[in-house]
């Protein structure tokens, strides 16, 4: 008797297809109560902030994708990393891959659907973030929690892998291509190169309440220190400050200022909390930050690649799916 189609979910965030996506988007970021929280008295008042935040950082975003081209890669990125995921696995059992967007098209439900009329009748639920937070991986899995209901489907029938930041072959293949980088950048400059690993920022309440973000980023970073070269300098900062309230520290721009002042000449940036491309590698990483770098002295700044499509990330996702299957 055959086994029944596995959907496989790859969740995402998703990202502005267009400029003319880029308020719609950003309102629906600051709708999520996963992404931003709010004291139960006021989160009447989630809506209409967020109308007013996206209508308020919309020009300012809009010519920051004008600068990588536009729009966001990332849906794109996804839907090909499913295309590519669903070859894999062609000759390995039945099954489907999705891209799934927590914000932008193809949403999760818009998935989760496709895959019903597509023969699934379970599913393996993977999110592109390594690292688990309430704010990507819970926000993404309260989406698909909210889907499931809606479609009157078995809670049962969804696998769900929560993180996988610690893993020896995803720890081995961003060392692999962290290597790379730092090779490229001994050759251009006789100083030896930093490494500065960014992470995805976070609201301190959020660690406060018992995310485990922040030291699952650092158990990452330990892991990837024991396989790089001994006498490597590495500091590990946060980016992408996007409220006014305390988030972890230190900051990636500040600890770049930092070692421009302290002399540091060559710079590799390492963003480990990211799959894909999107505003966050090429605008603030590839040039905000390398402007701010190149203005305290730093004379070569370099980042090193995502996985993007790499057939490592492929290899990595294909094994996940089997052992997930086999649970």
């Amino acid at each position: 008797m055959s086994q029944p189609r596995t959907g496989v979910l790859l969740l995402q965030m998703g990202g502005p297809r267009s400029l003319d996506e880029v308020q719609s988007y950003i309102c629906t970021l600051f709708q999520d109560p996963y992404l931003v929280q709010l004291p139960a008295p006021i989160s009447w008042f989630r809506k209409p902030l967020a109308r007013w935040v996206a209508k308020r950082r919309a020009p300012v975003v809009m010519e920051q994708y004008k600068k990588i081209g536009g729009s966001s890669p990332n849906n794109a990125i996804t839907i090909e990393q499913a295309k590519l995921l669903q070859e894999a696995l062609s000759d390995s059992g039945d099954f489907r891959c999705y891209a799934a967007m927590a914000y932008t098209p193809p949403t999760v439900a818009e998935a989760l659907r496709q895959s019903i009329a597509d023969g699934c009748e379970r599913w393996i639920a993977l999110p592109m973030f390594p690292q688990y937070s309430t704010a990507s991986t819970g926000a993404i899995f309260a989406d698909l929690d909210q889907c499931i209901k809606d479609q009157c489907l078995d809670e049962k029938a969804f696998t769900r892998l929560e993180r996988w930041g610690s893993r020896p072959d995803y720890l081995d293949a961003v060392t692999a291509m962290t290597m790379q980088t730092l090779a490229e950048a001994k050759e251009l400059s006789d100083d030896a190169p930093h490494l500065v690993i960014s992470a995805h920022g976070l609201p301190v309440s959020y660690v406060k309440a018992g995310d485990p973000y922040v030291d699952e980023i650092e158990e990452c970073v330990a892991g990837l220190r024991e396989r790089l070269p001994q006498d490597l300098d590495i500091t590990l900062a946060y980016q992408s400050r996007a409220t006014p309230t305390a988030w972890v520290k230190p900051s990636t721009v500040e600890t770049l200022q930092n070692l421009g002042t302290e002399g540091v000449k060559n710079i590799v940036v390492l963003p480990i909390s990211f799959v894909n491309d999107h505003i966050e590698t090429l605008f603030e990483i590839d040039q905000e930050l390398c402007e701010e770098a190149k203005h305290e002295g730093v004379e070569h700044y370099s980042r090193v690649p995502v996985f993007n499509t790499d057939a490592s990330l492929i290899a990595i996702l294909k094994s996940i799916v089997f052992e997930m299957e086999a649970r």
